[in-house]
């Protein structure tokens, strides 16, 4: 046992505790140091969540937004729908035009959100503060952020065709609204994303509404010939008579809806060549008890006509059987420069030019495909069988031969285009969304959303990738 003097004596005596007031004046710096590290690796985390908010927002401002909405109304839209999920928000824009350099920490301030229409492209930037915690100690309270975005707004051009179910199932209820009426807000929306590239130039929209048929309007002599005044058991006469299932001879008549095409051009995009009612590679006739035909409602070649197209897709009523085979070889035949002289002036498809142009299709459906053709009748109206089988076949092959029209196996850009599906209500595992599956382009590009909802968001993400991939964007990271 220590004797508490000798304990005395000793301690009194040791200079080694002299580290201690040394340790101590070395806590801060050294708290300092380690925070810093802490706070920085913050800041760096901060500034990238900054970074792909704004191109995120860039983006989408390029692209359009409500014809109502300024440029900086989507920045700001975007950005806070991105950032929701951080500890950073939008400080307001300023009431008198002249935004404060004062920013407080977490707070992200907008600036430089004028569209540039002479060069078409959009360069806003975002700064914050990110508050720090330890570097107080040094008093730094806060660091700097800062982002910058550059876009060039319609880098590409952009021809989508939108292939859209109007069956009589689209008149069906989903959580108290018609499917119907989902889908025009659906379609809509698309518009409202492209409403400055349309406005432009950049893109163009095509519209295949699509029912048991498609209905071609005034095209229809020049895609399938002019039809003949009489009757006849052939193709191509005012009346054509044939055997119903009774065995019953019927006299329907022919009307301005078209069939799939039948022979060597089944799933090519060769262009028909009619004179009078001779074509070769002539798109089919449709014959019905009435020569009216589903749908009543006509295709859209290529427009960046907003209002047109918004006043075609709010025109769309349900009615009819699913020939899907039919409405996805319209929402390729309307992208083929193949068939530019068949449609109006300003409606001809460009050239294939993957540096400067996106084709796309988008094809929506909500059942199963069950309407295929037999010498321009359907085949439940008649004893003779579909010319080219079922029609869940025939668009398997269109599909494919859209992809991959070389028949190479490759999905190159050279001639192709890019296809979108979207299987509205439909289970995941079914065999109408096993083929809508294999008919996209890729995993990224199908979607089966079960309500109208769903349905909105699934043609968002859509447009943002269509966006995204036509706007050329060009980062400058600061």
């Amino acid at each position: 046992m220590y004797n508490l003097k000798k304990l005395g004596r000793s301690y009194f005596s040791d200079r080694r505790g002299s580290i201690a007031p040394l340790f101590g004046l070395m806590v801060v710096p050294m708290l300092a140091i380690t925070g810093g590290a802490i706070d920085i690796g913050q800041a760096i985390t901060a500034e990238k969540t900054l970074q792909n908010a704004l191109d995120a927002a860039t983006v989408a401002a390029c692209g359009g937004g409500t014809g109502e909405q300024t440029t900086e109304e989507i920045l700001r839209a975007f950005l806070a729908a991105e950032l929701a999920d951080s500890r950073m928000g939008l400080k307001p824009p300023a009431q008198d035009g002249n935004a404060s350099t004062n920013i407080e920490a977490n707070e992200v301030e907008l600036s430089n959100t004028e569209f540039d229409k002479e060069s078409g492209t959009l360069s806003p930037t975002v700064k914050s503060k990110v508050p720090t915690t330890l570097l107080k100690l040094v008093n730094i309270n806060s660091i700097d952020v800062e982002a910058t975005s550059s876009v060039k707004c319609g880098a590409k051009r952009l021809e989508l065709s939108l292939v859209l179910d109007i069956t009589g199932s689209m008149g069906s209820t989903v959580r108290g609204k018609k499917k119907i009426d989902s889908m025009k807000e659906a379609g809509l929306d698309v518009l409202d994303i492209f409403d400055r590239n349309l406005k432009v130039g950049a893109t163009r929209i095509a519209l295949v509404p699509f029912s048991e048929t498609v209905n071609v309007g005034s095209l229809a002599d020049s895609v399938r010939g002019t039809i003949k005044s009489g009757t006849s058991s052939s193709l191509g006469y005012k009346k054509l008579k044939f055997k119903n299932n009774s065995n019953k001879t019927k006299k329907w008549k022919a009307s301005k809806c078209v069939s799939e095409r039948v022979g060597s051009h089944a799933y090519d995009d060769a262009a028909p060549n009619c004179s009078g009612s001779s074509c070769s590679a002539p798109v089919g006739h449709v014959y019905t008890s009435s020569g009216s035909c589903n749908p009543g409602n006509e295709i859209q070649p290529l427009t960046g006509d907003k209002a047109t197209l918004k006043a075609q897709i709010e025109s769309y009523q349900p009615s009819g059987y699913t020939a899907g085979q039919i409405g996805a070889a319209w929402g390729w035949y309307l992208l083929s420069d193949k068939w530019g002289s068949l449609f109006p002036s300003g409606a001809e498809p460009e050239a294939a030019n993957p540096d400067e142009l996106i084709k796309a299709t988008i094809i929506m459906t909500d059942g199963e495909f069950n309407t295929q053709y037999s010498n321009g009748v359907q085949d439940r109206s008649t004893r003779s069988s579909a010319n080219n089988g079922s029609s869940n076949s025939q668009f398997e092959k269109i599909c494919e031969a859209m992809k991959d029209p070389n028949g190479d196996g490759v999905y190159d850009e050279d001639d192709s285009v890019v296809v979108y599906t979207i299987g509205f209500g439909l289970n995941e595992y079914s065999s109408t969304a096993s083929r809508l599956k294999k008919c996209a382009t890729d995993s990224t590009k199908y979607f089966f959303p079960y309500d109208g909802d769903e349905l909105r968001a699934a043609f968002k993400s859509i447009g943002k990738q269509l966006s995204g991939g036509q706007a050329g964007l060009a980062i400058v990271q600061k």
